[in-house]
Order: structure tokens, then sequence, then C-alpha cells
């Protein structure tokens, strides 16, 4: 910054008060000041007032044009350091996806797999750990809270997006984790990770397997997920002991967004030509779409020989219904209705359902699976055991 201007202009004043006796207004006899007046108010030479002036401003503008240049000095290294970081966090993810891609087995070994829905959220301990295999999530918590970003070396804050084939990991057990904000997300936990549902009766998943009742999929069991209507729908055909009809159906398909599954297409069109099922309009079935605690009761209920509309409805007296008959404990049927239904729950209420007599009072639902020749009793003494 140039301050020579300045500086010369303050030393032509003091050049010129010193060179005069006074400074006229009109005449030298009515002075306006002068010289003895300014020595007196100045207690110093001007022109030494005036350079100490000078000089003390001269001063302070070069500490803030110092200060203001080192601040943006600074900025900048920041932003260099921050896009370095950046890029370099990126490359080593690209790396580890690459090399996920190529060894999963070797980076996830001990990792459990969960299906999850959109809003369950995968926190706890410190340690703990997510990695994504399909969604989309997003960093949770409280403010102040934050998450591990293991592949990128780096902490993540409530709000901003993950990337699948990322291993997440919590540092404090302090409600901050990862949220899922797809319809569905396929992620792999370890080392105490909560991820959504807690599966609580594997058991009776174990034990309707046993009987042929309860089947998995490629991924296991998946009793942490929520059934579809067509899941539910099979196992209502499998209660009622008519899953060997079912599969040997060849009638007309009635609903036009059937899976390609032909099997499944089988299981809907018998549930329909049977009465089970009405579908949901328009001819359509909806057959992945999720159902909810009360279709599944209704279908247990059917499958006991209570007809809705008559005995129960459906989606209301369906659950005092239930629990009336033992399907359910009335914890039970609250925790449901708390942390939404699975297909944990399916496994807990049809095994339930096998015990129950039926409507017409002629034995229990097991009983009349093992006179149709569906199950054995030597089976559901081992499935039994299962429980116990």
């Amino acid at each position: 910054m140039n301050y020579q201007r300045p500086l010369s202009a303050l030393l032509a004043l003091a050049v010129l008060f010193a060179g005069s006796t006074a400074l006229a207004a009109g005449s030298a006899a009515d002075p306006l000041v002068s010289r003895s007046y300014l020595d007196t108010i100045f207690h110093q030479p001007l022109e030494v007032y005036i350079q100490t002036a000078v000089n003390t401003l001269h001063t302070s503008f070069q500490a803030k044009q110092d200060g203001i240049e080192a601040a943006v000095d600074g900025y900048i290294r920041r932003q260099v350091a921050v896009r370095y970081a950046e890029e370099l966090g990126t490359l080593v993810e690209q790396r580890v996806a690459q090399r996920l891609a190529q060894k999963p087995l070797e980076l996830t070994g001990g990792m459990e797999q969960r299906s999850l829905k959109k809003g369950d959220v995968i926190s706890g301990p410190a340690g703990a750990s997510v990695l994504f295999l399909s969604g989309t999530g997003k960093i949770a918590g409280p403010a102040g809270s934050e998450v591990l970003n293991v592949t990128a070396g780096a902490v993540r804050t409530p709000g901003l997006d993950i990337r699948t084939g990322i291993l997440y990991m919590m540092l404090a057990d302090d409600g901050s984790g990862v949220e899922v904000t797809s319809d569905t997300a396929r992620v792999l936990v370890k080392d105490g990770a909560r991820a959504g549902y807690e599966v609580q009766y594997a058991n009776y998943a174990e034990a309707l397997n046993l009987l042929g009742l309860f089947q998995g999929t490629a991924s296991g069991y998946e009793l942490e997920r929520i059934p579809t209507r067509q899941e539910a729908l099979i196992m209502l055909i499998r209660l009622q002991g008519r899953e060997a009809d079912a599969l040997a159906y060849t009638g007309a398909i009635p609903f036009t967004d059937l899976t390609d599954w032909p099997e499944g297409q089988k299981y809907i069109s018998f549930g329909y030509q049977a009465g089970y099922t009405t579908g949901t309009g328009g001819n359509r079935f909806s057959p992945l779409d999720a159902a909810p605690l009360e279709q599944y009761l209704t279908f247990v209920l059917r499958s006991l020989g209570y007809q809705d509309g008559t005995d129960f409805v459906w989606n209301t007296t369906s659950r005092e219904l239930a629990v009336q008959l033992g399907v359910l404990s009335q914890a039970e049927l609250t925790a449901i209705q708390r942390e939404g239904f699975r297909r944990d729950h399916v496994a807990l209420i049809s095994y339930r359902a096998l015990s129950c007599i039926l409507r017409d009072g002629d034995g229990t639902l097991a009983q009349r699976l093992v006179s149709a020749g569906v199950v054995t009793q030597n089976q559901l003494d081992q499935a039994a055991a299962r429980i116990s």
C-alpha cells in the first residue's frame, strides 16, 4: 500500500504552518489561527507531531495488511489441504471398493448380513461397524456425534450420505449410527452393531423348517425383514395343508403384476381360486408389497376355521382373537405394534397356531396336518425340541 502521498501532503501542511506567522482569513491584522496558538495546542513541534501521527498510521495499516495477507494465506493452505485430503480419501475408497468387489470374503470375514428397511438405524458400541452392500443411507445421531469412515480415515457427521462398499465404525454408543434411506438395504455388520430389528424367534423358524412349513431364501430365513403379501399367502396355504395342491395348479393366472417366479404364480393363482385372497383390485395382487400384521393374523385365523366378518374383523378384533387363542401374548402384540411386523413374527405366530384348537373343536391345527399327511408326529416332536 502507498503511504507516500498522504505523508507528503501532511508535511506540506506543516511547512505551510511553520513558514507563516499566521493563516489569515482576510488580512494579517485578523489572523484565523497563529503559529503561537498551534505551539500552545501541540506541546511539541508541529512537524514532529504530524510525522509521529503519520508513522503511527503507517504502522497500523501495515499491521492490518500483514494480518489480512496471513489470513488469506492460511485460508488458501487449508483449502488446499482439505481438497487434497478429500481427493486422497476418494481414491482410497475407490481402491477398497474395487478390492471388495474382487475379494469380498477376505474383507468381510466374520460379518453378518442383514436385510433392512427405510428408517432402520445401525448403531452400537465403540468399534461396531457396518458396510452397505446395497441401498442408501446417511449418518444419523445427535448433534456433535460422529461416525468413522474407516476406509477414508475420516469422521462423518449426522446428515451426510454414506456409500456402498465402505466400512463405517461407531466411535461411541451415543445414538450415532447409519440410517437406511432407501426402501430396502442389505448390510454387513459386526462387533456388536445393532442393525434395525433384532431377531428373537429363530428357533421357531427352525422348528417350522423341520416341518417343511417355513423356508428361507438364498439369503437365509431373513427373519428381520418385513414379509411380503406373496409370502403371507404361501404360509396360509402351507398351514392349510394344501401346498402340494398349489404347486400342481395349472389354471388361469388372474393377476397381471405377478413376479417371474413360476412357483409364486402358482401359489397366488391357486390362493385366488381357493378363495384365500382377492388381490388388491384392478387385476393386481401386489405380491411384493408389505403384509401387515392384521393381514397375516387374518390368514392364520382362517387356517383355524374362523371367518373374518363373522368371527372377527380383520383389522381390529383379529388382534384380540389372536391373543385369546394364544397365538400371541398381549406383550408380544404390543412389541410388534411398536417395532413393526417381521418374518420373525411370522415364524412365531405360525408355530403357535399349530397348537391352537380348531374352531369346530376337531383337534388342533397340528393334528389336522398329521391326519392330512403333511407332517408326522415325529417331526412335531423334533420341532418341539427346538423350542424348549
